[in-house]
């Protein structure tokens, strides 16, 4: 298995459950493929038993001994349903409370990987059936010193790319070239390929009331030119094309002219406030030796533009786990689009990226933040604290 039955043994024990099941159909369930470690294709139902004492166990159909020849764990073979109810019930033995990759009013879906059916039959046998969300995060969501490190210089590298990619907004708007949103993401991919890093998506250049729609992506055939007098918001996101490496993300705005408009100025003081209330809050509670929980921080980052009397406005949680994905197995900060309340423990990374959406343009401010130490350490550095003047 990728993850050691013992450490799983341990933590089962600390949540005081019985066990840990993991089952997949058809690839359904990436986290129990990434824990165990199977690979290759499998069309068949398994499962893997995985007791707070003795032996991990694994179910599989017999015609598919193939992607799990390499796994050290005994294996049972099934070939009718019969079979399969009656290896499971024999796993699991006087287990009475097992976690599964399920969440309870589906208010994580991200963890909701077991279908309804199989949670209902397990049901009808008498087990109680508990998410398993914080076990997850624990051992897919914390990263090891070599991706820290990773990270950190590819939120350098992004840093960066943002100065290349404004400076040539600068220069071609002042020339008269003409420039595109599209032309700028591809100039930024461009970047990505010479310094060795990848995306799945993205980036994004939004300009003015496109900023305002906070997953807008210019393509070839619909993008806006940009010229003066318009605020540039560039998000962009990136990871080193190496196994095992883990994304950087960050958002900042731009204006092409030597004054900002008020309007504009005030918007992003009030997100500047909520984003660095967001980190300030994390800070409050861990300092106190207090668990800390994903929803908690959104609570505080939303609270700042609520009360500036923008709360509709910002239509989005506040941030996303961070991982070998741009939006991460481990903690959202998010009480909005779903209540969020995994515990945020070392090693964890989110971003941080309150917005504010209004009919003529859009302000987000995406930082990276990483719990390290018993701390709160934002990895993006460095912050931005100004609508970034292009003087054109």
């Amino acid at each position: 298995m990728n993850i050691a039955v013992s450490d799983i043994q341990s933590a089962l024990a600390r949540a005081n459950l019985d066990g840990w099941l993991f089952f997949d159909f058809h690839g359904a369930n990436q986290i129990a493929r990434d824990i165990v470690g199977v690979k290759g294709m499998v069309t068949r139902r398994w499962l893997c038993w995985v007791p707070k004492t003795g032996s991990a166990q694994i179910i599989r159909h017999a015609i598919e001994r193939q992607p799990f020849a390499s796994l050290n764990v005994p294996q049972r073979e099934y070939s009718s349903w019969r079979e399969l109810d009656a290896a499971i019930r024999s796993a699991l033995g006087g287990a009475r409370r097992v976690a599964m990759e399920y969440s309870p009013d589906n208010a994580i879906p991200y963890i909701a990987c077991v279908d309804a059916g199989t949670i209902e039959k397990l049901r009808s046998w008498g087990l109680e059936v508990v998410s398993s969300a914080d076990l997850v995060a624990h051992f897919l969501a914390r990263w090891t010193p070599a991706q820290i490190s990773g990270h950190r210089e590819t939120a350098g590298a992004l840093i960066e790319i943002k100065d290349r990619a404004y400076t040539l907004v600068t220069d071609s708007v002042r020339s008269g070239k003409k420039l595109t949103e599209y032309d700028v993401v591809e100039y930024i991919k461009g970047l990505f390929q010479a310094q060795g890093l990848v995306t799945d998506e993205g980036p994004i250049c939004a300009i003015d009331a496109n900023a305002g729609n906070p997953h807008y992506e210019p393509t070839a055939t619909s993008s806006a030119p940009i010229g003066r007098g318009q605020l540039v918001l560039l998000d962009i996101w990136a990871k080193p094309a190496v196994e095992d490496s883990v994304y950087a993300d960050i958002t900042w705005t731009g204006f092409t002219g030597r004054e900002v408009p008020k309007k504009i100025t005030d918007v992003f003081e009030i997100v500047k406030r909520a984003r660095d209330r967001a980190v300030e809050y994390a800070n409050e509670r861990l300092s106190a030796k207090a668990i800390l929980h994903a929803y908690e921080v959104d609570d505080a980052c939303r609270k700042v533009i609520s009360d500036a009397g923008f709360g509709d406005r910002f239509i989005h949680r506040t941030g996303h786990s961070i991982g070998a994905a741009v939006h991460g197995v481990g903690p959202n900060i998010d009480n909005l689009e779903t209540q969020d309340q995994r515990r945020l423990e070392d090693g964890m990374c989110f971003s941080v990226e309150p917005g504010i959406y209004l009919p003529e343009f859009g302000i987000r401010s995406e930082i990276d933040v990483l719990i390290e130490n018993g701390r709160a350490v934002v990895t993006t550095l460095p912050l931005q604290t100004e609508i970034v003047r292009l003087p054109v």
